[in-house]
């Protein structure tokens, strides 16, 4: 029965939103600065049910680090997948470097962030797939990225170069 109930639960969810907007189209080096503004950003999961986010206002300069910290539910996970739209919000805006991202595509938000997940692994297939999973940079580039983080040297010396496998 609880197969049945997931099938149910699952032919009636919300779909997700517009993955490619043409005419909503980030500059090809969106974003450049990583300034992060959040306007009065409100969230919650489901209709009928409270905010989980009240108006949050902030604004995050391009190239400060900040920490997000707070008790189990206070809205921590729930603000990532703010930047990466999982969920919708509810109000306000999330604006980053001068774009509202509500106002675009999946495809063209989500290619452009990354996060790196609180996990002790840290690659899973070759070191190319983990730099470029979507196969859209070439082997200069690549090399070019490695140096500027100081792991040149280390994915040089081994045996299969960007093809070897993270361990």
């Amino acid at each position: 029965m609880v197969s049945v109930e997931r099938i149910k639960q699952f032919s009636t969810i919300q779909p997700e939103a517009t993955w490619h907007i043409e005419d909503c189209l980030p500059p090809p080096n969106w974003p450049a600065h990583g300034h992060v503004e959040l306007k009065e950003l409100q969230f919650r999961y489901r209709p009928n049910t409270p905010l989980v986010l009240k108006g949050i206002t902030l604004s995050i300069n391009g190239g400060e680090k900040i920490g997000v910290v707070g008790r189990t539910g206070s809205g921590k996970s729930t603000l990532i997948q703010s930047l990466f739209r999982v969920v919708e919000p509810t109000g306000g805006k999330i604006i980053v470097d001068g774009i509202d991202i509500c106002k675009l595509g999946l495809h063209d938000l989500r290619s452009r962030f990354g996060i790196i997940p609180q996990e002790p692994v840290l690659f899973e297939g070759t070191v190319r797939s983990n730099i470029d999973p979507v196969g859209q940079f070439s082997d200069e580039e690549i090399w070019k990225c490695l140096e500027r983080c100081q792991l040149k040297d280390v994915v040089s010396s081994k045996p299969d170069k960007l093809d070897s496998l993270g361990k």
